[in-house]
């Protein structure tokens, strides 16, 4: 089996996986909607999130997280008060498989040469697409609400 042909596979085992995830939907807009995510997420390759994650940046968020104005913020929005799970997790993640700083210059044919370097960008470019997925398949307000298609003149005075 072709290494292109194993990848799909893979990745549409993925995307069904995370399909499962989903309650039965007995509203039908809703279920459809959320096909049109699930075909959005299809056409997104690997190859076009980040491949770089740096630990001072994972760091950075994760202490934004956990400092006053993130605890109010999420205490604004939410209703209680954060762990952090995901800026905690991004973190963990970012100790195992990112790079201590953000190489502002990078030699392409030193990557190239590199399989491990190559193995490092593929399973964070991997981190960010699951990521995006999990986001994407709890569902968001468009789920109920449609986007508006026009422009109110006066958005508050009709």
């Amino acid at each position: 089996m072709p290494a292109s042909q194993d990848k799909v596979s893979s990745e549409d085992k993925l995307l069904e996986d995370f399909q499962g995830f989903f309650i039965e939907e007995t509203d039908p807009q809703i279920a459809e909607k959320r096909k049109e995510v699930l075909k959005t997420l299809r056409e997104n390759d690997v190859e076009s999130f980040p491949s770089d994650l740096t630990v001072i940046t994972a760091f950075d968020e994760a202490l934004q997280c956990f400092s006053i104005g993130g605890q109010v913020r999420n205490y604004y929005r939410y209703g209680t008060y954060s762990l952090c799970e995901a800026a905690r997790e991004k973190m963990w993640f970012a100790f195992k498989n990112g790079a201590i700083t953000n190489h502002q210059e990078t030699d392409v044919d030193a990557v190239a040469n590199n399989p491990k370097e190559l193995q490092r960008r593929k399973t964070v470019q991997e981190y960010y697409k699951q990521k995006l997925m999990e986001k994407k398949m709890k569902g968001s307000s468009e789920d109920i609400w449609d986007k508006r298609k026009t422009l109110l003149k006066n958005p508050f005075k009709e």
